[in-house]
């Protein structure tokens, strides 16, 4: 069972989506990252972890990032949510 977070963030400037990186190098081996655009000054993430364990173990250092995002770059998080998921891989 993997484990699936989804955020949404408001900030002052718009995103360079062209050059995103992820937030901390290296994410855990597994992971994936899905960034989207609500409109210009909002924006946010879908994040899906091996396990909820591995998100756990990140999840500290993910927190210290947004902190400083959220004073260099004026940003509020507005919406988070956390939550096992059941990911089928059809072909």
């Amino acid at each position: 069972m993997k484990y699936a977070v989804m955020s949404t963030w408001n900030h002052t400037n718009p995103i360079d989506w062209d050059n995103v990186k992820p937030p901390v190098d290296p994410t855990p081996e597994g992971t994936t990252v899905q960034w989207f655009a609500i409109d210009e000054h909002n924006h946010g993430s879908f994040v899906t972890y091996p396990s909820q364990e591995v998100y756990k173990d990140f999840k500290a250092k993910l927190e210290e990032w947004q902190k400083e995002q959220v004073v260099t770059l004026d940003i509020e998080k507005t919406m988070e949510a956390v939550s096992p998921i059941h990911v089928a891989v059809e072909n």
